[in-house]
């Protein structure tokens, strides 16, 4: 019969390292590129429109709160 314990810690350091390497890539990820030249503004960057960019539920609470 196999070690089971060993096979358990084995398994439990490959997943570690493909753990830590994922968040590594993660970390390394550079910003998104900026837009070309001529694009429209996004949401966040237009006056007046921040709460579209909200979700559906903290829209409603920035509705109700914003009277």
């Amino acid at each position: 019969m196999a070690n089971t314990k060993r096979t358990w810690q084995l398994i439990s350091l490959i997943l570690a390292c493909a753990l830590n390497a994922a968040l590594i890539r993660l970390h390394q990820v550079t910003a998104a590129p900026r837009p070309a030249p001529g694009t429209l503004p996004t949401v966040n960057k237009m006056a007046g429109y921040e709460h579209l960019a909200l979700s559906p539920n903290a829209r409603r609470a920035f509705e109700r709160y914003s009277l």
